[in-house]
């Protein structure tokens, strides 16, 4: 199915958002209100504008280090920042945000299940009885599910099913999803090997707590030991790659490509472009509390 990406002005937004960081909260709303709305403009629907459409985020969370070096570079490199379409920086929140349609999202329908498109779109439904919480997608050989996920029958879980945070269109046909967190960086051994997934995997994320990685989600559990960039062929061509450990951080600012612990580069990696495609958003799906 077509599917069709538009770089935004994003420095605008951007610009926005810092001059609206110390403004009242409806300030900040509106400029997020208008990149999403932006967004959800740049995806090219196989359905009429009138059916039920899913959009979701994920926040990324960040030390105030590394808040400083992505302000810094969004500052140096405007173009760069921009092309990526699916992000917004948010400063009063301090995350960074990326935007995906909901791929195989599972709804219920009359009490059934009701499956969305990979663009996260129902196409014969307008309505769904006001029952718009996403409870899980079925499981197939690229999602696997996480310790996160409860996987029964085929389905993959959500640890809580998922209700839309706002609703877009003339209709609010279009619903918005909060999927939860997702540190920005993994403080990995240099010795780290295939064993990403194993249940005694222990990682620090961004200093925030440390924790085994099955809690939160993690990409090679979920997609059957292998890394998203793999299962998708989902390859920028920024690092030779070595798929023998997660190393999916390989994005914008450009990472050390000898050295595989250095994971701090998120926005616009391997890993981010599976998560901007709607494949990944039941990682990681419990809220930061």
């Amino acid at each position: 199915m077509a599917r069709n990406i538009i770089s935004l002005s994003l420095g605008l937004l951007s610009h926005l958002s810092t001059t609206t960081a110390k403004q009242p909260l409806a300030a900040r709303d509106h400029v997020m209100r208008t990149f999403e709305e932006h967004f959800i403009n740049t995806l090219t629907w196989t359905h009429p504008n009138t059916t039920v459409k899913l959009i979701g985020y994920k926040k990324i969370i960040m030390t105030p280090a590394q808040l400083l070096d992505l302000e810094a570079n969004m500052a140096a490199q405007p173009v760069e920042w921009d092309a990526l379409a699916n992000s917004f920086y948010d400063p009063h929140e301090k995350t960074m945000r990326v935007y995906f349609p909901v791929e195989g999202a599972l709804l219920y329908h009359d009490n059934e299940l009701v499956e969305v498109s990979e663009l996260g779109e129902h196409p014969h439904h307008e309505t769904l009885n006001g029952d718009y919480a996403v409870v899980g997608r079925y499981k197939t050989d690229k999602v696997h599910g996480t310790q996160a996920n409860r996987v029964e029958d085929g389905i993959v879980w959500l640890h809580e099913p998922a209700v839309p945070v706002r609703m877009y269109g003339e209709r609010r046909n279009v619903m918005m999803y909060d999927f939860g967190w997702r540190a920005g960086s993994h403080a990995h051994d240099d010795d780290d090997d295939d064993d990403d997934d194993d249940d005694d995997d222990s990682h620090s994320h961004s200093g925030l707590s440390t924790r085994k990685e099955g809690e939160g989600g993690s990409c090679k559990q979920n997609h059957g030991g292998r890394v998203c960039s793999l299962v998708y062929n989902i390859n920028h061509g920024r690092c030779k790659r070595d798929y023998s450990g997660c190393i999916d951080y390989n994005g914008w600012p450009k990472k050390n490509c000898k050295n595989h612990s250095d994971k701090w580069a998120f926005p616009g990696s391997d890993c981010f472009t599976a998560v901007a495609r709607g494949h990944c958003w039941n990682e990681m799906d419990r809220a930061l509390h």
